[in-house]
């Protein structure tokens, strides 16, 4: 069915959506074994708190060109710094929703949160533009999902694509990862 609205151009690829490295792997050999249009995409979690893709679905992504469209590069708002020192703003996410949204409010989150945060500042980065830039330039990576609330938030998310995240930086945001690994999974 994919491949005819494929042939018939209402669509262009096809991809999944949260899906596991084995799920990946079978469908990328299913297609192949029934001459099936390819699983072009994952579209998964990926950011600062959740690198759980870089285990086994990154080198598939990469051997494979079925890169990752990254979602929640944001961590739904916890890494652009607005939730720091049990903050809740009015109409945010976590005030209307927290106890629907808890994947990122695990033991070690707002540590390694502010980890990060420290890292941003001492860098003179916005936070937010440093997370979303983090995603953007892995190499399984081919495209980052954004979202925005206000026109505010959504200038800064573009904005990240000027940022230049350094070999220092890079290293010292892997320091964090290799202390606290995948604190939010």
């Amino acid at each position: 069915t994919l491949e005819k609205f494929i042939k018939q151009g209402k669509i262009r690829y096809i991809g999944l959506s949260n899906e596991t490295s084995w799920g990946l792997s079978k469908f990328l050999e299913v297609s192949k074994l029934k001459t099936l249009p390819k699983m072009m995409s994952v579209q998964n979690p990926y950011n600062l708190l959740c690198r759980t893709y870089e285990i086994g679905l990154a080198e598939i992504s990469i051997r494979e060109k079925s890169g990752l469209l990254v979602y929640s590069p944001l961590a739904g708002g916890f890494l652009t710094g607005k939730y720091r020192n049990n903050n809740l703003p009015e109409n945010s996410r976590q005030k209307l929703f927290g106890d629907y949204y808890t994947r990122y409010s695990k033991s070690n989150a707002s540590i390694v949160i502010e980890k990060y945060f420290d890292i941003a500042k001492k860098f003179a980065l916005d936070f937010a533009q440093m997370s979303i830039k983090f995603c953007e330039i892995q190499k399984f990576v081919t495209s980052v999902i954004i979202g925005a609330t206000t026109m505010e938030q959504l200038k800064i998310d573009i904005e990240s694509v000027n940022v230049n995240l350094t070999e220092e930086i890079i290293k010292k945001i892997n320091d964090v990862q290799i202390k606290y690994p995948n604190p939010c999974p």
